[in-house]
């Protein structure tokens, strides 16, 4: 057997961006397809339908930043929700998200569920926008962009798929 590299053998984490432009390291192809918040309150969004990582994978951080300021003087979180789905929905992780410019909002313990199986698929909704610390719901338009991202480790399949 020919000796071999992999990612997933020594652990190597993986940070995946969602919501940037290619030119800042992402994966848009223009600013038309960012995500961006345009709500009021009791309005959940889908930011990310699904991405499915190659093969299973562990998830170590996940996080979003702030791309173009949320504007609303009395907001103060908006709710992300990172979600992992097969056979039903599973929450990896509930943070809330900064509101100045480039300030980046994250988590790496607390996961409910920390892995993504083979098939299937990491999702990203955002909730209400939160006023008063968290304490209150917005009652007013909430405008900003934000970029999400996962950090992840492959999981190790001793089988592999290798020349040998």
């Amino acid at each position: 057997m020919a000796e071999y590299y992999s990612d997933a053998k020594f652990g190597v984490v993986t940070r995946k961006w969602f919501g940037l432009t290619t030119k800042r390291g992402g994966d848009v192809a223009n600013s038309a397809n960012l995500y961006t918040l345009a709500t009021k309150d009791a309005t959940v969004r889908a930011q990310l339908a699904a991405w499915y990582p190659k093969g299973p994978i562990r998830v170590v951080k996940v996080g979003s930043r702030v791309i173009a300021t949320l504007v609303n003087a009395s907001v103060d979180r908006v709710p992300v929700r990172f979600k992992t789905r097969g056979a039903s929905a599973s929450l990896i992780v509930r943070i809330n998200s900064a509101k100045t410019l480039l300030s980046i909002a994250s988590a790496n313990t607390g996961f409910t569920v920390s892995q993504c199986k083979a098939g299937e698929y990491l999702s990203i909704t955002t909730g209400t926008p939160q006023t008063d610390k968290g304490t209150a719901a917005n009652t007013a338009t909430t405008t900003g962009t934000l970029a999400f991202f996962v950090d992840y480790v492959p999981t190790y399949d001793s089988i592999g798929t290798h020349d040998s």
